[in-house]
């Protein structure tokens, strides 16, 4: 395949000015892409200094939304950076990617929408097999933990003052799984 990264630099990543197309491979019915962050340095999560000091690199494997029918990973070069400030209590920091991937996420934002709908279209086996379907090669279990992670948008409805509690006539499958969610950071807890 022709390695013309231009061309897939505006394919894949349109609108993303985080990342630079260093190769593009083709084999076996999957594209890989390699690539690399674009920017000098980043600032540290905890303190905000900036750093252009590089400690480590290492590579990260992101699966994305298939390219003509053909599976699509994304291999990702990651800067570890070293944080310069004394009184920090971190050391060292990854490079942030926050527009391509959440981090430690193996799947990209763009399939990761599109799992969190057809999980929400369709649950369980029927989910797996239009996944599977669309090449997003997803099974039962990650559909089902895509939907877990939502917000529950009753309880975001309450916190704003304008929602309904809880109806208990939910479907038994939508109740087990509000059960088996877990408290998201950030968000406005239940009344207890």
């Amino acid at each position: 395949m022709q390695n013309d990264a231009p061309l897939w630099d505006s394919l894949v990543f349109d609108g993303n000015d985080e990342v630079d197309v260093e190769a593009v491979t083709a084999a076996f019915d999957t594209v890989e892409v390699m690539a690399r962050g674009r920017a000098v340095g980043a600032a540290c999560p905890d303190c905000g200094r900036f750093s252009d000091r590089v400690h480590d690199r290492y590579q990260r494997r992101l699966k994305d939304l298939p390219l003509a029918e053909q599976g699509f990973v994304i291999r990702l070069t990651v800067r570890r950076f070293i944080c310069g400030a004394a009184d920090c209590p971190r050391r060292t920091f990854a490079e942030p990617f926050s527009r391509l991937a959440a981090p430690h996420a193996r799947f990209t934002t763009r399939l990761n929408r599109a799992l969190e709908r057809v999980g929400l279209a369709l649950a369980g086996r029927a989910g797996a097999r239009l996944a599977a379907q669309l090449g997003f090669g997803a099974g039962r279990m990650t559909l089902l933990r895509r939907v877990m992670a939502l917000p529950d948008p009753l309880q975001h409805a309450a916190c704003a003052g304008r929602g309904r509690l809880r109806d208990p006539s939910r479907p038994d499958l939508l109740h087990r799984l509000d059960q088996r969610r877990r408290p998201s950071r950030g968000r406005c807890a239940p009344d207890a």
